[in-house]
């Protein structure tokens, strides 16, 4: 598996949010090799460490460097802020733990989704371990306030929580061409690359963390100005097509929204485009939700189908208390199918079915 799939977006915004003050600040990935992977899941790694991963080193200047992990890396900084999902944790871990052994003098930071969901294992870390600051929410006041000098880090970790500014308000995240080359992700053999446009969802599937969460939306200018740097990386890059895949939970939300987005990806001529829906918006709407993506170059869209159980989607509860029936997911994918459009559907499978 190639984990230069998709672009870990938040150190990204936080970057060109910064650089707005005159704040620089370079970007590390840290990633794993193939051969690493192999070994590991063959059972001849059995021990976590952080020699086995390489990093690719983004500078504000525009140099990049790729090298086996050096922990020499940290040391003439004054901040490192990790953005960490959970299946990263372990190493994000033994990194704080190395940066506080090694380098006291620097502040450490942790946000992302793993500080966002398992707060309290992160504020239960031993100190050798902690973090100076835990950022579970939005990040970009809270960097702000840490690099300014707002806030200082004490002897125990503090958590910070700043959801005051407005997505409306903020600049399109970096796009580091040395990075955008990295990435290996097509949609029907398209070169692509993929952005959001919005936070949150606005359903209420019991399986999902972050169900039922404000939908906070980004600015169209914002959004113009991402579509257009991604679309100079792809013609950098010599891509004859181009592609976008838009993260958001759920991407196609209206036919007045979705108007507004493909207009937005026209605009910038590209080839095709993915995004999520739900089966009732699509039954709901119908052609009015997916006739502008069809039109724009939209191929294909993600949904999520759960289950054909009635009884598992009851459990569910995917339309906030609403009945959602199974025969309306197949309705839904006969409605995009019909349009031309692929359906990539996602199912789950729970304990009590066969």
């Amino acid at each position: 598996e190639d984990e230069f799939v998709y672009q870990q977006l938040g150190p990204h915004y936080l970057q060109s949010f910064l650089k707005q003050d005159e704040i620089p600040s370079d970007i590390l990935v840290f990633y794993e090799q193939s051969n690493v992977r192999n070994k590991r899941e063959s059972g001849e790694i059995n021990e976590i460490s952080l020699d086995d991963l390489n990093m690719l080193f983004l500078g504000v200047d525009g140099n990049s460097k790729d090298t086996a992990f050096d922990s020499n890396i940290f040391q003439n900084y004054d901040i490192v802020a990790l953005s960490v999902m959970s299946p990263q944790a372990t190493d994000a871990y033994l990194i704080s733990q190395l940066i506080n052994s090694l380098y006291p003098h620097i502040t450490t930071v942790i946000g992302g989704s793993h500080p966002r969901y398992y707060q309290t294992q992160v504020e239960s870390l031993p100190e050798s371990m902690a973090f100076d600051f835990i950022v579970p929410q939005d990040g970009w006041v809270p960097i702000y306030k840490i690099a300014t000098g707002q806030i200082r880090k004490t002897k125990k970790s503090i958590v910070l929580i700043d959801n005051s500014l407005k997505l409306t308000e903020l600049p399109a995240p970096s796009r580091p061409l040395s990075l955008m080359e990295r990435y290996n992700f097509d949609i029907a053999g398209v070169p692509a690359y993929h952005t959001i446009t919005a936070l949150g969802c606005p359903f209420t599937c019991n399986f999902c963390e972050s169900g039922r969460e404000k939908v906070r939306k980004f600015s169209e200018s914002m959004i113009d100005q991402d579509l257009s740097v991604m679309a100079e990386a792809h013609q950098s890059l010599n891509h004859k097509k181009k592609a976008v895949m838009f993260f958001d939970d759920v991407g196609l939300m209206n036919p007045k929204q979705v108007e507004a987005l493909s207009g937005q990806v026209k605009k910038h001529n590209y080839t095709t485009w993915r995004a999520f829906t739900h089966a009732y918006l699509v039954v709901r709407f119908k052609e009015r939700l997916l006739v502008p993506f069809v039109e724009t170059g939209g191929r294909r869209i993600g949904m999520g189908l759960e289950t054909g159980s009635q009884r598992s989607l009851d459990l569910i509860n995917k339309r906030n208390g609403k009945k959602q029936f199974v025969e309306e997911h197949f309705e839904a994918v006969k409605i995009a199918n019909d349009l031309g459009i692929a359906v990539d559907a996602f199912t789950m499978i729970y304990p009590w079915e066969d």
